[in-house]
């Protein structure tokens, strides 16, 4: 093959992997840069569009380079570059209707970087020595992206523990200059919820910092002590993710903790952790890392939290709704209405008083109750809580109760969704009477084996609530149409839309005064569209 048909190939190539560099290094982030989670969700890319036209393409270059036709090589390539390029501009015309963008954060800048390395280096390669094989590593590009994520590893943890001893000596210098306490919070759900409750009570008595949103990882939490945590800082609440086994583990060496809450066990990142055995100890590792002697406050009406609280080699203190006696505290003669919820809060043996929230719903309850007697540990007194509980404001995207003014109510509850908190929030629903119930769903995400059954169990709460039910993407719909159909759910008031912006253009305009409209989750963009 003449030189001039390598170089034209090698380019043609390098312009298809230019194209999909952005979509397959924001898919890489959303998975946090898991190399196993981008594969398990993005391998079906390899062969769809426009990556299968990749992979046509480079066999087409092959036969093309075999037969003696190198025209037909160059012509085969062309025409991938040319999907890429027209994929590449689809991807721009959807950035504003994107929910989550990419950001071009100094790490998937070296990403990017990597993979045109990788990608070069092997078009350059294979152009030089086996011109047929010359498309392959445009057809592989999802793959090459996997790779570089592989060897710029070591880099991106090196530069990891840079920003992890930086926070650790930050955090060392401020306990010995002033009595800073650090809290840590985990849980399958209710955490993000229950940090911000925390934060307002405690700010009654206390000058509190606590990680923004869900800034719930290593970095998260390194980027809000190294760059906000100050000496005027009495308190430090500090929310903990985990995807895997360890990672509580890690965030708990990393600031700790003087004290704990764990808000609940349940099958959140069922996909990833395995079991529900796995996510408890994941979850306690939280409780083994906290200082000795420091209060760790626990569900104790979740029942592997009190199981895997048997475990520890330490006491813990149970919260709960239940009222049973292992309860420190507990909250009874709750009232729920539009307007927010009143309670009396119960310090076993120790006081009680009356509360009054403008969160919605039990669950929200239980969280307060769980911060409420972290803060009583902590020094502040029963009036001292309670003024902290008036002046929670609900967290946006959970179950965030919203009046546009249209007489149609608005429950936002679409941060992120488990199980546990979507029955929270169809009770909720129930509780709105003499309206018209809407739904709007995706279902829920990283449940594992689990996933068929517990949405269509889902599908069979949501038709004993809701007169309307609109389902969101493919991914669990399938799912949720039969718990629907298994409970006699009319099919004529479920509609089903390909997004969140096709069910608002398609579904919500037939809303009207009078009506309330639950949004359950709102799944990222790679994952609503399947």
């Amino acid at each position: 093959m003449p030189d001039t048909l390598r170089v034209v190939l090698g380019l043609l190539c390098w312009l298809y992997v230019w194209t999909r560099t952005a979509p397959l290094v924001y898919l890489a982030q959303r998975e946090s840069y898991q190399v196993t989670g981008y594969i398990r969700h993005h391998l079906w890319r390899t062969i769809r569009w426009p990556d299968g036209v990749a992979w046509l393409a480079a066999l087409a270059t092959a036969i093309g380079c075999w037969a003696g036709m190198p025209v037909v090589s160059v012509v085969a390539v062309a025409a991938s570059a040319l999907c890429g390029l027209i994929s590449w501009l689809q991807w721009r015309q959807g950035l504003p209707h994107m929910k989550v963008r990419l950001v071009w954060t100094a790490r998937a800048q070296r990403l990017a970087a990597a993979m045109w390395l990788v990608s070069a280096l092997m078009i350059a390669a294979l152009t030089s020595t086996v011109p047929a094989l010359t498309g392959v590593p445009a057809a592989a590009v999802v793959w090459v992206l996997a790779l570089a994520m592989t060897l710029t590893r070591p880099l991106e943890m090196a530069i990891q523990q840079g920003f992890k001893r930086q926070a650790q000596t930050r955090l060392a210098q401020l306990r010995s200059l002033t009595a800073l306490r650090v809290v840590g919070i985990t849980g399958s759900y209710g955490k993000t919820s229950s940090k911000f409750i925390l934060a307002s009570i405690l700010s009654t008595k206390y000058d509190v910092l606590a990680t923004p949103a869900s800034y719930n990882t290593p970095m998260g939490i390194c980027k809000v002590v190294n760059e906000q945590l100050q000496a005027h800082h009495q308190v430090f609440i500090a929310e903990m993710g985990a995807r895997h086994r360890g990672d509580i583990r890690e965030l708990a060496n990393l600031v700790q903790p003087d004290c704990a809450i764990i808000t609940a066990v349940g099958p959140a990142h069922l996909e990833t952790l395995g079991s529900l055995e796995n996510i408890a100890h994941t979850k306690f590792d939280l409780a083994r890392g906290t200082a000795p002697g420091g209060p760790v406050v626990v569900n104790g009406d979740n029942p592997w939290c009190r199981a895997e609280a048997q475990t520890l080699q330490r006491d813990v203190l149970f919260y709960g709704l239940s009222g049973e006696p292992h309860l420190a505290a507990y909250a009874r003669d709750l009232t729920v209405s539009e307007q927010g919820t009143t309670f009396t809060l119960v310090f076993t043996g120790d006081g009680e008083i009356r509360c009054q929230t403008k969160l919605l719903g039990k669950h929200n309850v239980l969280n307060i109750v769980g911060a409420a007697l972290l803060a009583r540990r902590m020094g502040l007194s029963l009036e001292e809580i309670a003024q902290g509980i008036a002046r929670i404001q609900p967290v946006e995207h959970r179950l965030q109760l919203i009046d546009p003014g249209t007489g149609v109510l608005i429950i936002d509850d679409a941060f992120n969704s488990n199980p546990e908190g979507a029955a929270a929030a169809l009770e909720v629903l129930a509780g709105f009477h003499g309206r018209r119930k809407w739904i709007v769903t995706p279902g829920m995400v990283e449940l594992g084996a689990e996933s068929a059954a517990v949405h269509r169990a889902w599908g069979e709460r949501m038709a004993a609530v809701c007169d309307r039910v609109v389902l969101v993407g493919r991914l669990n719909a399938d799912a949720m149409l039969a718990g629907l159909r298994a409970a006699g759910f009319p099919e004529d008031h479920v509609m089903v839309a390909a997004s969140l912006a096709e069910a608002q253009q398609r579904y919500l305009s037939q809303l009207r005064p009078g009506d309330v409209v639950l949004f359950e989750n709102d799944l990222p963009d790679h994952l609503e569209r399947g």
